[in-house]
């Protein structure tokens, strides 16, 4: 979306009012910038209706999509029907109204969705809080999920085998793998390395759940105590539900420094109480979210955000080492 394009909130009108062809008008009311994580660029529109001699104001969230970040290639066609598959089931997400796929009224593709109003939580947490039992009992809802049922079977890899004859990591490593590739890294020493130990030490528990892909406290929405929304569905995926969890270990390791001993958070801690199961091998999925990590920070370097991007590989090698031992990188 281009911000020197005088033109394209009318077109944006023009747009929803085709889509509510028994308005009278339709108007974009306000635009505001909102706040919007290190990939997602996201832009709060009031939209005023008019119908039947009555005007009515929607609050809604306009989601374009970049042509370039550091987890590119970005798809918001995709994020949005995993948001309207979602919409019928027990998991809390905004409401998704539109999905244009051409760039021919905005300069870009882009899907519209319901504001909803709530507070978040950083993405480092102190200590255990209600707030974090609740985003703990979101995400176990989100992986209980009949996701053949709800219609999230597109998820799999286009072309390959039945979701029952691969494993889930495999299946995960599949798409960052792509993405590896598309940055010109995936066959440097580090990433070819801890794939091929990750595929050959999945451990034999491993199970095919959905996935949320960034499951961190910033990414809920609370109104006091109660998760309201769960937002930023792009890194959505199928593999296993302990995944999620090492993914948000390996964001603490890159962003603060460490996560707490054998891939423990306090998410992962409220995980097992409100689930009442104990999670093992936690260290390897979050070796997992290493590898991850370490393709959303080349990523990062390439978009030209990645200030220390090297000190922060380094930190991911040696949470490896420390996680693994050195035989990880053989």
């Amino acid at each position: 979306m281009s911000s020197s394009d005088a033109d394209w909130r009318a077109r944006l009108a023009a747009y929803v009012h085709d889509q509510l062809p028994s308005a009278s008008a339709v108007e974009i009311a306000r635009v505001a910038a909102m706040a919007e994580g290190a990939s997602n660029d996201t832009v709060g529109i009031d939209l005023r209706v008019s119908c039947d001699g009555r005007t009515f104001e929607l609050p809604l969230v306009l989601r374009p999509q970049r042509p370039d970040g550091i987890l590119a290639p970005y798809d918001v066609g995709r994020q949005f029907r995993v948001m309207r598959a979602l919409g019928p089931t027990g998991v809390v997400v905004p409401a998704v109204a539109w999905h244009e796929p051409s760039g021919d009224v905005i300069g870009a593709p882009f899907f519209v969705m319901e504001r909803v109003h709530g507070e978040t939580e950083p993405l480092v947490v102190e200590r255990p809080s209600p707030r974090v039992t609740a985003a703990a009992r979101a995400l176990a809802g989100i992986h209980a999920l009949d996701w053949r049922a709800a219609g999230l079977g597109f998820l799999l890899p286009q072309g390959g085998a039945a979701a029952d004859a691969q494993s889930p990591v495999a299946l995960e490593l599949t798409s960052w793998r792509a993405r590896a590739e598309r940055l010109r890294i995936g066959r440097a020493p580090l990433f070819v390395n801890l794939a091929a130990w990750l595929e050959a030490n999945q451990p034999s528990d491993a199970r095919l759940a959905f996935l949320h892909g960034d499951p961190n406290p910033s990414n809920f929405l609370f109104r006091g105590d109660d998760v309201v929304a769960v937002l930023d569905w792009e890194l959505a995926a199928l593999g296993d539900p302990r995944s999620d969890l090492g993914f948000y270990s390996a964001l603490l390791t890159v962003f603060h420094g460490a996560a707490p001993a054998g891939g423990r958070t306090i998410l992962s801690e409220a995980y097992e109480d409100v689930t009442g199961q104990a999670l093992s091998e936690l260290a390897y999925f979050e070796a997992l979210g290493l590898y991850k990590m370490a393709v959303v920070l080349a990523g990062w370097a390439r978009a030209g955000g990645g200030r220390n991007n090297g000190a922060s590989m380094d930190a991911i090698v040696r949470r490896l080492s420390a996680l693994l031992g050195p035989r990880w990188a053989a």
